[in-house]
């Protein structure tokens, strides 16, 4: 949010092209909004202030915005120890230092001394050559952007907010390879600002190591971004990241097992045999279903977005000797139809993974597009009609019961994470109308909750009977139409 003249107004590079925003002219009112929608942080940037202009009628409303249930990220005009004393004693969260971070970095160290670096960020404004902008983005400092955010760094400041002054407003680009190397180079965690334009900008940023955040203005009050949606995704790419112990552990445990066996089984029975396929492994995570493909010699493209389930990948692989066999690519599925031609792949695997994203539709277009013609696609996900079977009685009402029928979200049971349900006919349907014909459906894990899967891992006896009562049961009605998961394999035309 920028502040002139006591209101909030759309800002670009050209000083002059200034329009003030419809129906949220009050900055509190569209603070609230925005709190409203599950926001967490407000950027607020002072632009009188920061133009060195009369800025004492904007200073009531960043005090009542400080006042709000929100954590607030605030700069412009910070130029002495008294306007850090004023916006830290406001309640301002973190003081973002622009100007006085060129002229009088001692002061930034003491402020740092005095208060904490997680008080402050260095806010760095870059022309298309890389130096650094003052005094509200019009006087060049006369330094380039990494060697401030170095010298910042080695004062304490460890996040920096990096926008990059283009005449036309825009972000993605020359904007986003500069915050990336100012990320490496200097130690800093950035956060991406410039016009955002819609997701696919979004998921850009976030898939490169040092981008810690992105600022979104226009694109939220024009509609093209939904925050609450904006917010799901950010929230379950660190579930990914920071759930791969837990992951790895389900992974080893009974039913980690006989599930990446049952769901191999049914794949390998609709592969052509000896016949080198290969694979795109789609949101693969550490490759536990990709791998066994590699060791049989199949090339495998695996892309993810989390970076620690990558390295692991890669690891396991080297291990086996199988590392050049594995190409691991970080990035979203979104980005899958952009980086690999038509035709590049004769098997998709997309297991466990549309649960996890409101825009499954779009990520599985992305990752179906580079598939050959007769080429083969397996998808395991949630099962809808099994959620009455795993519910915990408890967490119900009486009159919420019969709502379990009809439940379309839940929780993961690995992740900090909500995944949506489906239903084999819906996404066989889905599949038949976007050129696929399904060969088979399977059931995986029709006795999820049964007795037998307490069997210690060394007791194979049990272990190799239920293995095989499952394979049954998953192949067969009724029993596969109440599994934990549906297996479809289909075919594109």
């Amino acid at each position: 949010m920028h502040l002139k003249a006591g209101k909030s107004f759309d800002f670009t590079q050209d000083a002059e092209d200034e329009s003030t925003i419809p129906d949220l002219l009050e900055p509190v009112a569209c603070a609230e909004h925005w709190i409203e929608q599950n926001a967490r942080w407000i950027h607020v940037i002072n632009v009188d202030a920061a133009h060195d202009e009369d800025a004492s009628h904007n200073w009531p409303l960043i005090e009542r915005i400080c006042e709000l249930p929100i954590y607030v990220q605030y700069g412009g005009g910070i130029r002495t120890m008294e306007d850090i004393d004023w916006a830290i004693r406001i309640g301002v969260s973190r003081v973002l230092i622009n100007t006085a971070a060129v002229e009088n970095p001692m002061m930034v160290a003491q402020a740092v001394a005095k208060y904490g670096s997680e008080r402050f960020g260095l806010s760095i404004n870059t022309d298309p050559e890389g130096e650094v902008m003052t005094h509200g983005w019009r006087m060049a400092g006369g330094q380039q952007a990494v060697t401030l955010g170095v010298q910042m760094y080695h004062l304490g400041i460890t996040t920096a907010v990096h926008s990059r002054i283009q005449p036309d407003g825009s972000m993605i680009g020359g904007d986003l390879a500069v915050s990336k190397e100012l990320a490496q180079l200097t130690g800093l965690t950035v956060i991406v600002g410039g016009e955002v334009r819609d997701m696919d900008d979004v998921v850009e940023c976030y898939n490169h190591e040092g981008i810690g955040g992105v600022l979104i203005g226009k694109a939220l009050h024009t509609g093209k971004i939904d925050l609450k949606r904006a917010l799901r995704a950010t929230s379950r790419k660190i579930a990914f990241e920071t759930g791969l112990p837990q992951w790895k552990q389900e992974q080893q445990t009974l039913k980690g097992l006989i599930r990446y066996e049952l769901s191999a089984q049914n794949l390998f029975n609709h592969l052509p045999e000896n016949k080198i396929l290969r694979t795109l492994d789609a949101g693969g995570g550490n490759g536990a279903d990709s791998l066994r493909l590699a060791k049989m010699n199949h090339p495998v493209d695996l892309v993810d977005t989390s970076l620690s389930m990558l390295h692991d990948l890669q690891t396991t692989a080297d291990q086996l000797g199988i590392g050049n066999t594995v190409t691991t690519h970080s990035f979203d599925i979104r980005e899958i139809r952009k980086r690999f031609a038509a035709d590049s792949f004769d098997l998709l695997l997309c297991h466990n993974v549309i649960q996890y994203s409101d825009d499954w539709e779009d990520l599985l277009l992305s990752m179906l597009e580079p598939l050959a013609s007769g080429g083969v696609f397996s998808l395991i996900t949630r099962n809808k009609h099994a959620v009455p079977y795993d519910a915990a009685l408890e967490d119900y009402e009486l009159d919420e019961l019969p709502q379990l029928l009809q439940e379309p979200i839940g929780k993961s049971g690995v992740f900090d994470s909500d995944i949506i349900f489906f239903t084999v006919r819906f996404l066989t349907d889905w599949l038949d109308k976007h050129g696929f014909s399904t060969i088979a459906d399977y059931g995986v894990f029709c006795l999820d909750n049964h007795h037998s899967f307490s069997a210690h891992l060394n007791d194979t006896a049990t272990i190799k009977k239920l293995h095989i009562l499952e394979k049954h049961l998953g192949a067969q009605s009724p029993y596969k139409e109440t599994a934990r998961y549906i297996q479809i394999i289909a075919k594109k035309l």
